[in-house]
């Protein structure tokens, strides 16, 4: 998948994109509501970076057009882990995740690349629905995807370090003509 919005291109990873990467990586917060591994090393980042890099097969930069800048990422997978509900069976679906630099949030960068995504997924290739999750606390990420017309679905909690973490998983269900 490769697209573009008027103020991004969303593009398979590059080597050269590390130092970018890691300038919004490193920041606790961001970790913390992605749920990653701490990067505020350059080692564990580029572990981080390489795993977007090498191993997510749809893992995308999203880069800022005006500067060649990458400022967040998008990365769309299967929705296996959804396979057991019943409301989904049968169907055709996938699952985004997706993080941006807190220098370039509330910026509408984020819902211009979503939506571009979005549109490729039902109309391009089909899908029934898409789901995307986020920690309970992660409200901006929240907000974005019910702003874009998802659902709840389902919660699931689990324990982390001694600390109980929900996550809210959220669905969009392809409406017919989507635009």
């Amino acid at each position: 998948m490769f697209l573009e919005t008027n103020r991004l291109t969303l593009r398979k990873w590059e080597e050269a994109d590390f130092d970018d990467f890691y300038e919004y990586a490193n920041d606790p917060e961001m970790c913390r509501m992605m749920g990653r591994a701490d990067c505020s090393d350059p080692e564990s980042a580029r572990q981080t970076f390489h795993w977007l890099k090498d191993k997510e097969e749809r893992g995308y930069a999203m880069v800022l057009k005006e500067n060649g800048k990458v400022i967040g990422n998008l990365t769309v997978t299967s929705a296996a882990h959804l396979g057991d509900l019943p409301q989904l069976r049968g169907k055709k679906g996938c699952a985004m995740s997706f993080s941006v630099s807190r220098h370039y949030q509330r910026r509408g960068y984020m819902e211009a690349a979503l939506g571009a995504v979005i549109h490729q997924l039902f109309t391009a290739e089909g899908m029934d629905y898409i789901n995307c999750g986020a920690f309970d606390f992660n409200l901006p990420s929240l907000a974005l995807q019910r702003k874009l017309g998802f659902l709840p679905l389902k919660t699931d909690c689990f324990v982390e370090n001694g600390e109980t973490i929900t996550v809210l998983e959220q669905i969009l269900w392809r409406i017919p003509n989507f635009v």
